[in-house]
């Protein structure tokens, strides 16, 4: 495989706003994407200590294999083995998890996957550019774009530009600092920066991707019979993007206990070294000493940042987490996890084979459409062909799924000054 070209503004938009994809394979071109990005940043950033980039990468290949949902699902098999369930119901269980995911599960972890791509990537690729300023953002409130759908704003949350314009600064002056040391905490508070933004930003699809299957059971399920036999239809997403605290008794109680039981005992990070159960403790791996990755902080920025999440307990800091969905608790782990691991060389490793790595990087190039992306499977026995066994539901069944799968980014693009979004702040 020939050296790659860096990442421009213009691959990060095309990649974003390309709608026509397998919701699996857009976000392997994401994971890839970032690599791509997280290689191109360590060419004035160095390879000493980890930039976001790099656990991006990770994070989104996960991403791509939940998305996959086929017979041979790595998520289903794993999901299964976890949950104990015999041999002999693997095929009801699939059946019944396919059922309670529903469309909206791909489509909308799938949007805001893009979405948060889009402008994380795009701050990154237009540091040293002529506009180092600018970013770009899905902006379904702002008055320069036409009336979005509800979906959209149901799946993206708010969140503080600051964090951005603090990103942007930590890695712009990491690239003027020699000093090893002080590069890693400038990278590691840039790091807490971008991930206080996308993890807010993130909120909505997170909580829609783990309620949504007891709210499917307690909200959705008997009115979709009760459409059947009326043919009248009904707005899923509106149930399935509430507030947690605007449901009934019974399906907040019950997305509570769902909601922890999956954090302690189900859910993963992913990483090339291990997965992380997050709930368990956070311990180092083989090869870091936990004690000098928790050594006090002496970039005053970069530690004020790192107290919005985490205190001087590393015990406390270190804890699993208790509920996934909780920003706090997540962000504390998250901020922890950069901590440990924020020196380990293995999260720059290309998160594919070469062979995967190439039909992904024509993907970044080209933007296939859609007949091309049988040929890219045809031409690479790697990447296993996926095939759909539910069709997304009709206009006149589920409307919000319907607009979902043909929903264009590309009007409610913008370009952002990153000063002028902070004066605004």
């Amino acid at each position: 495989m020939s050296e790659p070209t860096a990442v421009t503004a213009d691959d990060v938009l095309r990649i974003a706003a390309y709608k026509d994809r397998d919701a699996a394979l857009e976000a392997m071109v994401i994971a890839y994407s970032y690599h791509r990005v997280a290689t191109d940043l360590a060419v004035r950033l160095g390879r000493a200590a980890n930039n976001w980039y790099c656990y991006a990468t990770w994070t989104s290949k996960a991403i791509g294999e939940s998305l996959d949902l086929g017979p041979d699902s790595p998520f289903i098999e794993d999901f299964g083995r976890r949950l104990r369930v015999p041999q002999r119901f693997k095929r009801l269980f699939r059946a019944t998890l396919l059922t309670l995911l529903g469309p909206s599960y791909q489509l909308g972890l799938a949007l805001a996957n893009r979405a948060i791509f889009l402008e994380t990537a795009s701050l990154a690729v237009n540091l040293w550019n002529d506009t180092p300023d600018r970013y770009l953002k899905v902006s379904p409130e702002s008055e320069l774009t036409p009336e979005p759908p509800e979906f959209l704003t149901g799946l993206l949350s708010p969140a503080d530009p600051r964090y951005l314009k603090d990103a942007a600064q930590l890695m712009v002056e990491a690239a003027r600092t020699e000093d090893p040391v002080a590069r890693g905490e400038l990278l590691f508070g840039a790091n807490i920066a971008l991930s206080a933004y996308e993890q807010a930003r993130a909120q909505a699809a997170l909580e829609l991707v783990l309620y949504r299957p007891v709210r499917w059971m307690t909200r959705v399920s008997w009115r979709s019979l009760r459409s059947l036999v009326t043919r009248k239809p009904f707005q899923r997403f509106k149930l399935y993007a509430a507030s947690h605290a605007d449901q009934p008794w019974l399906t907040r109680k019950l997305e509570d206990l769902w909601s922890s039981l999956y954090t302690r005992h189900l859910f993963a990070v992913a990483t090339p070294l291990s997965d992380i159960k997050v709930g368990k403790p956070l311990t180092a791996p083989a090869g870091v000493d936990i004690d000098r990755a928790w050594a006090p902080i002496q970039n005053e920025k970069v530690r004020k940042l790192a107290e919005e999440f985490i205190t001087d307990d590393r015990e406390a800091a270190t804890a699993g987490v208790r509920d996934w969905v909780s920003y706090p608790d997540r962000m504390r782990f998250i901020v922890s996890y950069f901590r440990v691991y924020q020196n380990v060389e293995a999260l720059y490793r290309v998160p594919f084979d070469e062979k995967i790595a190439e039909g992904l990087a024509e993907e970044m190039t080209r933007g296939l459409v859609p007949e091309a992306v049988s040929v890219m499977f045809d031409s690479l026995p790697g990447l296993r062909r996926r095939r759909r066994f539910y069709a997304y539901p009709a206009e006149t069944t589920d409307p919000d799924a319907h607009e979902m799968a043909h929903f264009d980014f590309e009007p409610f693009l913008e370009a952002i000054p990153l000063d002028a979004v902070t004066e605004e702040a």
